[in-house]
């Protein structure tokens, strides 16, 4: 068991560490720019040795050459700018899993600690009802007040009871999924009560869907780039010896220029397609962009109303307290009836309740605004 309660960046920093969905993006980004290095590596230099077993039967002059392409147009630095696409492309998909890996770290990390304030308020709810039921017991010996009330007194405590061993219930079962959210072995005893997060800034180019998009669309315009330089000359160097036979060796170098006259219309071919793939994908990043818009609007909305609800309970449960002991206190004086304790207690606890679920709805409302900005808390590493 921990010592300390767990922080939410702690945790967030376990989840980063631990779960394998990053461990599988950062190797598939790995792979990526492995793949962009080897798209962008200059033309392979060729050495070719060989011997033909009659004389004048293929190419003499090539028993030893060297070959060297010389990438005279650029075909190199489009294959680079496509691998550097596809980077971009992974590193968008790695941050979708760790945002991902984000929201259910803190949506696990906030209901955990709702659920640790619910058990403490029904422990403390607890407490009242056994002190109320003591009392009781007490004036019905005395003589006091009629069996109907103890009874009604036996009766919420045992309510009480059952809704403490409830929220105990609860609260173990939320610090489980807080270790699988996590990727932790270890248990979690509890999580830090005091654990806020700020409401995010929005930057819709963080968004792995738009990040991804925009690197689609520098995917396909280097395709198009690469089509486009097909059939543009290629240029070699070529290193020759004297074929074999010859007594007297002697070396030389040939510039070789070639191109393809006619392709029948597969480089244009390929250059419209990449042109209507571009064309597509910035349609899809209007819409996508239009539409993140949307959403963090509408979660904005939700995280105003939750924070007026919030402030609302906060400003009632000091006096829902207050009401609750002084009408204990009367009972137990002779001055109250059970039934002012008995709705002073129910009106605490209903109160309590919607209280940590408002700081539920918030820190959840705020839990999604972080997803659909695109936002990753920076942890410690």
């Amino acid at each position: 068991m921990q010592a300390q309660p767990l922080s939410l960046h702690q945790a967030l920093s376990d989840a980063r560490a631990s779960r394998q969905a990053v461990l599988a993006t950062q190797l598939n980004l790995d792979r990526a720019k492995l793949s962009a290095r080897a798209l962008g590596a200059y033309p392979a230099l060729t050495v070719g040795v060989g011997q033909s077993s009659r004389e004048g039967l293929g190419a003499t002059d090539q028993d030893l050459f060297v070959s060297q392409p010389i990438d005279l147009f650029g075909r190199t630095s489009a294959s680079a700018n496509f691998g550097r696409a596809q980077v971009r492309i992974a590193e968008a998909e790695r941050r979708q899993t760790l945002l991902a890996v984000q929201s259910d770290v803190m949506v696990a990390y906030f209901e955990a600690s709702a659920a640790t304030r619910l058990s403490m308020v029904a422990g403390d709810l607890l407490q009242v009802a056994e002190a109320l039921q003591k009392a009781t017991v007490r004036r019905f010996e005395e003589g006091k007040i009629p069996e109907v009330q103890l009874t009604r007194a036996t009766i919420e405590l045992d309510r009480a009871k059952q809704t403490s061993a409830l929220r105990v219930a609860q609260l173990r079962a939320s610090l489980k999924k807080l270790a699988a959210a996590t990727g932790s072995n270890e248990p979690i005893a509890s999580v830090d009560l005091s654990a806020t997060i700020a409401n995010p800034n929005v930057d819709l180019s963080q968004r792995p869907d738009i990040m991804a998009l925009s690197a689609q669309a520098s995917a396909a315009h280097a395709e198009k780039v690469v089509a486009s330089r097909a059939n543009l000359p290629e240029l070699e160097l070529l290193g020759l010896r004297t074929p074999w036979r010859e007594s007297s060796s002697s070396y030389g170098l040939r510039l070789q220029l070639t191109w393809r006259v006619f392709d029948f219309g597969r480089s244009r071919y390929e250059q419209g397609a990449a042109t209507k793939q571009t064309e597509s994908i910035q349609a899809l990043l209007l819409d996508s962009t239009k539409r993140a818009e949307a959403v963090i609007a509408s979660i904005e909305i939700e995280i105003e109303a939750s924070r007026r609800r919030l402030a609302s309970y906060e400003a009632i449960r000091e006096s829902a307290k207050d009401l609750v002991a002084k009408s204990q206190r009367g009972f137990a004086e002779g001055i109250g009836t059970l039934l002012d304790v008995l709705e002073a207690t129910r009106s605490l606890r209903e109160i309590e309740q919607e209280l940590a679920e408002s700081q539920l709805a918030v820190n959840l409302a705020l839990a999604s605004k972080y997803e659909a900005a695109g936002n990753l808390i920076g942890v410690q590493k």
